[in-house]
């Protein structure tokens, strides 16, 4: 039997079929299964399999499925990686991107604060104070790489930490995302906070006051004391992406 002709395929048909089969992911198949043939999908779905072969595809891009030649495609347990390459493409092409990405972080990162204040376990403060101590160790020393290295990879860390702390799955997921921004970030960060002439001490002290807001159950202290935070390092950037703005800091 022939397949059906798809030469006059419309985007709204293919919509169709990505919904169609996103529908399946969700509501009847777990992470580690294997969809139907491409065949069965198109049968199912009223569609040709160039169809069902085109929606995979962009479902594929969405992180949803994993396609490999010569087998079915298999559901993936959804995570960040589609939202941290577009982050990542973003900052790369415009490096100036990275001050609209401070404007992302305070308010993803004050309501992170916040909630953490509210609900955050002995654990969860345990692993913020494990990243804290993880910077002031390494900042002894930036002059040394594989320090700077560890500096920047614990306070990625503490700020995971108190997304985790929140107890809120949408922000932790987030934030994840935006790992690879975040450390982009704070290398820029740290660029400019020199460039002003500002020792690492004030980052750590900065640091320092937020979680100690957090441990003491105080949102609103904890939000403030985030939001300086963000704010020191926005200066920062700009110090960074203009070093003739340090005369005005």
């Amino acid at each position: 039997m022939s397949e059906p002709q798809t030469s006059n395929t419309t985007p709204p048909t293919l919509e169709a079929a990505v919904s169609g089969i996103e529908a399946m992911l969700f509501d009847e198949l777990e992470p580690g299964m294997l969809l139907p043939s491409e065949a069965e999908l198109a049968s199912t779905l009223g569609v040709s399999r160039l169809t069902v072969r085109e929606a995979l595809k962009v479902l594929a891009a969405r992180g949803l499925v994993a396609l490999s030649k010569g087998r079915r495609p298999r559901v993936l347990e959804p995570d960040s990686s589609v939202l941290s390459g577009h982050f990542r493409a973003a900052i790369r092409r415009d490096p100036g991107a990275l001050l609209e990405f401070a404007d992302v972080r305070e308010a993803l990162e004050i309501q992170a604060a916040t909630l953490a204040a509210r609900h955050a376990s002995r654990s969860a403060l345990q692993a913020a104070q494990s990243a804290l101590d993880g910077m002031v160790e390494a900042a002894a020393d930036l002059s040394d790489p594989a320090r700077v290295e560890r500096y920047h990879q614990c306070d990625v860390a503490f700020h995971e930490s108190l997304a985790l702390a929140s107890g809120n799955r949408m922000l932790v997921f987030i934030l994840e995302g935006l790992r690879d921004s975040l450390r982009q970030s704070f290398e820029r960060s740290i660029q400019g906070h020199a460039l002003r002439g500002r020792s690492v001490d004030a980052v750590l002290t900065a640091h320092r006051t937020v979680l100690a807001r957090v441990r003491a159950r105080d949102a609103a202290g904890a939000a403030e004391a985030m939001r300086g935070c963000i704010r020191d390092a926005r200066s920062d950037l700009r110090a960074a992406l203009d070093p003739r703005s340090n005369s005005s800091s």
